[in-house]
């Protein structure tokens, strides 16, 4: 009886993964961030959130709300004053048909 012989396959050898750190964001130096607060304006809060007080700013919402206020009354009477004139045709018509 003749014996084969077997041959054995060496596996190859894996290589390991090569390991990539993930790039970490740079930090800012204490100065760097000191100067960014100073432009930022970065400020404490002087008065509470809710407080009512009277500014320039009030002053112009309430002008803006007013004019807005006058134009829509403005705006109103004239489509009024246009239907009437509308009905007086339609009764003219009306009256001009009858004859």
């Amino acid at each position: 009886m003749a014996t084969k012989k077997t041959t054995t396959k060496k596996t190859p050898v894996k290589k390991k993964a090569a390991v990539t750190r993930k790039a970490t964001p740079k930090r800012k130096s204490a100065g760097k961030r000191a100067a960014l607060r100073s432009h930022i304006g970065l400020q404490a809060e002087e008065t509470a959130f809710m407080t009512f007080r009277i500014t320039k700013q009030t002053v112009y919402w309430l002008v803006l709300g007013a004019v807005v206020i006058v134009f829509t009354l403005w705006l109103a009477r004239l489509q009024s004053e246009i239907q009437t004139i509308y009905d007086q045709i339609d009764a003219n018509t009306v009256e001009m048909s009858q004859l």
